[in-house]
């Protein structure tokens, strides 16, 4: 039977995928005009790729201009409207600019793979619990002999394409699609490549294809003609729950994801040609299946799907989209869940994920990138949205993946519609309150740190430090020459002084910036701005419990 170990996430009335809630969060007016500068100096880079530094420079990774980014999705009305209409578009724009957001993410997970561009319709209402619908009324692939009543079951979505890029734009930031693989069409994906127009930076060919919760009407076709699956078919075997229509049940694990793959390879391959033939410089990606190691963002067997996508493939693949959720669990933080502690802990792994990654690309697809599409605590609603424990993971799990070599990293995601006041009423995901206006959440906080950081053509590493169990440490290299290091004390419990090794001596007076998580309260979030002298952080950083402290060459 396949375990529903990774995705046992159920669809919302908004949408398919998993929503997060977050509290009230105010920043001092310095840091917000040192972030407004990042910020604008994110909106006029080109479309150069992340890579290696060049020779000469200190040593670390050359960071793109699509490096931090963030989902949203046609469901997303908060993002759609204006304060004026019961949205909050007006507010969270110059929020983006501000943290120096250079990438949406447009798809909204699982709904991906249901959605309709060019009529801006989804049929989700049809899909689980009526798993008999489409765009045009047929029952095609589910059962043809099921009873089916109506012309068809789509409904509007809040926020089309055209109004998505233009936002996109409208604060330097590019934009990522994810075209509808499971209930699309190779012509629908190419008419989408055209009609942008060069407006998208990255295609993706489906979601998380490699998953039983996802709609896949290709599994009933050629090559593998696999009949009765139905997205997200799941109940409880022995307190667990199991996708019983999945290849992965009826086949065996190692099989049904041979017939996953294989089916995705064949078929994914006829969007990317045409894709390709809409426009010959498109840049398209495929799901990339982490380990079981990441509880949150992997299914049994991940080495049969990268190996089969990849092998098959690799001439049309620009990048892996890797949706990396650490752990899998729902609520608070503590007790029977992972503690923040843990949870800031997990990032020590990153590295050698992105050497798994990076090993696997070498040997099949050398030229390929790598991309964090999604990412967050875990794959489903948690409340470090509304404590600071979301903004010191969000800021390491930026620094971390880039660092070691990504192209981008894409939080999950701007409104989830749980956090719809600045109360936290319920676990979420967004970066974003969903209330109007909305207000920022701490994973907002992160990036806006990480930012400091995180600029086009900066070049960014890990450091060593004196404590290197319990302290992330990073140093960038800035356009124009100045030093940027980041300290994270992942203990929540232990002040920490560590000293370090920068790839380049510091001199003269630092900036600094102090976000700690004993220093916060329910209503905002501190951020406290120092100085202090290059010798002086020479002899050891001090740093809190649950802590990221951040030093700045003048």
């Amino acid at each position: 039977m396949a375990e529903v170990s990774a995705k046992p996430n159920f669809p919302s009335a908004r949408a398919s995928r998993r929503w997060r809630p977050g509290r009230r969060a105010v920043l001092s007016a310095g840091l917000a005009l040192a972030m407004t500068t990042a910020g604008a100096a994110a909106g006029t880079a080109g479309t150069a790729t992340a890579g290696t530094a060049a020779p000469g420079s200190p040593p670390g990774h050359l960071l793109s201009p699509l490096a931090l980014g963030l989902n949203t999705a046609p469901w997303d009305y908060t993002y759609a409207a204006n304060r004026s209409a019961g949205g909050g578009a007006d507010v969270i724009q110059p929020l983006l600019k501000a943290a120096g957001v250079s990438l949406l993410h447009y798809g909204g997970g699982a709904y991906a793979d249901y959605y309709d561009w060019q009529t801006n319709t989804d049929i989700q209402t049809c899909i689980w619990g009526n798993p008999f619908g489409s765009f045009i009324g047929a029952p095609f692939p589910y059962d043809t002999t099921a009873p089916f009543t109506g012309a068809s079951c789509d409904k509007t979505g809040a926020l089309p394409f055209d109004q998505f890029a233009s936002q996109a734009k409208a604060i330097g930031a590019q934009s990522f699609v994810t075209v509808n693989y499971g209930s699309g069409t190779p012509a629908e994906a190419a008419a989408w490549v055209s009609h942008a127009a060069g407006r998208v930076a990255l295609w993706e060919v489906g979601n998380e294809n490699y998953g039983c919760w996802e709609v896949n009407n290709w599994l009933a076709r050629a090559p593998e003609n696999f009949q009765g699956y139905k997205p997200a078919d799941t109940t409880i075997v022995n307190g667990h729950g199991q996708y019983l229509t999945c290849p992965q049940a009826t086949q065996g694990k190692t099989q049904g994801m041979a017939t996953l793959a294989t089916s995705y390879a064949v078929n994914a391959r006829a969007f990317m040609i045409a894709m390709k033939k809409a426009d010959p410089t498109a840049r398209i990606g495929v799901p990339w299946d982490f380990p079981s190691s990441v509880l949150g963002a992997s299914v049994p067997d991940d080495t049969v799907w990268n190996d089969t996508v990849l092998g098959q493939d690799s001439q049309y693949i620009s990048f892996v989209d890797a949706h990396y959720y650490p752990f899998v669990f729902h609520g608070a933080t503590g007790g029977g869940n992972p503690s923040d502690q843990k949870m800031l802990q997990a990032l020590m792994s990153v590295p050698s994920l992105y050497g798994q990654i990076s090993a696997k690309l070498a040997a099949s697809d050398p030229g390929a990138q790598v991309v964090i599409g999604e990412t967050g605590v875990s794959n489903n609603a948690t409340t470090i949205a509304c404590t600071p424990t979301g903004a010191l993971f969000a800021a390491g799990d930026v620094l971390s993946w880039l660092a070691a070599g990504a192209q981008s990293v894409d939080w999950w995601d701007m409104n989830n519609y749980s956090g719809t006041s600045a109360k936290c009423p319920k676990p979420d995901y967004g970066m974003f309150s969903s209330s109007s206006p909305p207000v920022a959440q701490t994973p907002y906080y992160g990036y806006l740190l990480a930012s400091m950081l995180v600029q086009p053509n900066a070049v960014l590493a890990t450091m060593g430090t004196s404590d290197p169990a319990d302290v992330l440490a990073y140093q960038s290299r800035l356009p124009g020459g100045r030093e940027a290091l980041a300290f994270l004390n992942t203990s929540t419990s232990s002040a920490k002084t560590v000293t370090f090794s920068p790839g380049t001596p510091l001199s003269g007076q630092l900036r600094t910036w102090t976000y700690s998580a004993g220093n916060q309260n329910p209503a905002n979030s501190n951020i406290v701005q120092g100085t202090l002298s290059a010798s002086s952080a020479a002899g050891g950083i001090s740093l809190p419990p649950g802590s990221l402290v951040i030093l700045q060459s003048s």
